[in-house]
């Protein structure tokens, strides 16, 4: 098979982008031809990956056509690593406009989209989307390439199931691009979830069904990793490790902070890792606000190596998520044998019995989060049994080889179904 994979801009070291490029490497394994078309690419996240698959930069329309001050984001095709920059608090005017004006998908994704399905060119037996809007690409794509689309819906576009992100310009513009997705998605073959949870979303969204396929992980990685020269690196000594990774919009870091609020009144040996590029400022000015802002911990992983030893450094891994189709940090840490907690609004709690590989919670609340985590402090039999589960689940049930093959097996069905219609 030749497989174009159409993928949003490969922006830094996220769940999303780490699939995309996994699955385009096994299916190379097991003998298939594939390509990855994106907008932009930041080489540095990933370099060992992208060396083994071929990645086409197809760049913005708009690149080098606006004033930097209102060109959008989208629009820089090659993507330096640098350190987490905090938002300003009162950006300037010119700031503000290429926010603003950037930000709207008229200048951004739409014309990213369409010069995407320009430039992939003929020969393709199946167009394989992502992350959301890449189902515009697949849809302006399909007639011309005359090949089947196979959505790997990560997620559809969060309007559909977070209505309180419709704010200011969103209320005009949304309606539009609802309208336009809708009509995309119509012109899907196929649509592959994570979970129930986001097969849920995409009912809801487009009155449709989608088939589960359930990603991968780097379980050796993870399990193997050694956190003790981490923990003596940041002066964690012998105290008991929270820790809570990845960039989700729908994870509320605050809780965790708030959750060590509460337990750090019983416990005076308690610590939170936080390894996150986003809100660094709001979490230490609210950690300096409940008195334990020498608890917590900042980091900003940029390797694989460097992320699994964070992982083995912790004692509990937590992901308080108001709503999250997977969870790849939580299977991570599942494979570093740590006891997990999450919420019941995570898709990835689909695969944990409660007590047994993970703790399932109802709500993210500071409160619960703290009794949890207490629990496991005052039992480490039950902490290591946890752990060990947890692992076992995953080495046993979350390869990317098994992954791609799954998705291979809907990759020909919906080949077959296709010649079969014509």
């Amino acid at each position: 098979m030749r497989i174009a994979i159409i993928h949003t801009p490969f922006w830094g070291r996220c769940g999303g982008e780490r699939q995309v490029l996994r699955l385009a490497i096994e299916l190379q394994k097991i003998g298939h031809e594939v390509e990855i078309f994106t907008n932009a690419i930041n080489k540095e996240s990933y370099p060992e990956f992208f060396r083994s698959v071929k990645v086409n930069v197809i760049p913005h329309p708009l690149t080098g056509k606006l004033p930097a001050s209102l060109t959008p984001q989208i629009a820089t095709p090659i993507i330096r690593q640098a350190p987490p920059k905090e938002a300003k608090r009162s950006p300037s005017l010119r700031e503000w406009m290429r926010k603003t004006v950037g930000r709207q998908f008229y200048t951004s994704e739409v014309p990213s989209m369409l010069s995407l399905a320009r430039k992939i060119p003929k020969g393709f037996d199946i167009i394989n989307n992502h992350n959301f809007p890449t189902e515009w690409a697949a849809f302006f794509a399909k007639k011309r390439l005359k090949a089947p689309v196979v959505w790997m819906c990560n997620e559809p576009p969060y309007w559909f199931f977070a209505p309180e992100h419709k704010k200011g310009l969103r209320k005009i513009n949304w309606p539009l691009f609802e309208l336009l997705d809708r009509v995309a998605v119509s012109y899907v073959d196929e649509i592959m979830v994570l979970s129930h949870v986001s097969a849920e979303y995409v009912r809801k969204a487009y009155d449709r069904t989608a088939t589960i396929v359930r990603t991968g992980v780097d379980t050796e990685l993870f399990h193997n990793a050694s956190g003790e020269n981490l923990r003596r690196k940041h002066g964690l000594g012998d105290s008991f490790v929270l820790l809570f990774v990845g960039g989700s919009r729908y994870a509320r870091r605050s809780d965790i902070i708030r959750a060590l609020y509460y337990l750090s009144k019983d416990f005076d040996n308690v610590r939170l890792i936080l390894d996150v590029a986003r809100q660094r400022q709001m979490l230490m000015e609210l950690a300096e606000k409940l008195g334990v802002r020498d608890k917590v911990l900042f980091l900003n992983s940029t390797s694989d190596q460097e992320l699994a030893e964070v992982y083995a450094a912790c004692d509990v891994f937590v992901y308080p998520a108001s709503a999250s189709p997977w969870g790849l940090v939580v299977a991570e840490a599942m494979a570093a044998s740590k006891p997990v907690i999450v919420t019941k609004q995570v898709g990835i709690s689909e695969v944990i019995q409660n007590g047994v590989n993970g703790i399932v919670i109802d709500r993210a609340k500071p409160k619960e989060i703290a009794k949890q985590v207490k629990m496991l402090m005052n039992d480490p039999k039950l902490r290591k049994r946890i752990g060990e589960n947890a692992y076992e689940y995953v080495k046993n049930n979350l390869s990317w080889e098994r992954y791609a093959k799954s998705v291979e097996r809907v990759f020909q069905e919906t080949i077959s179904r296709s010649k079969r219609s014509r």
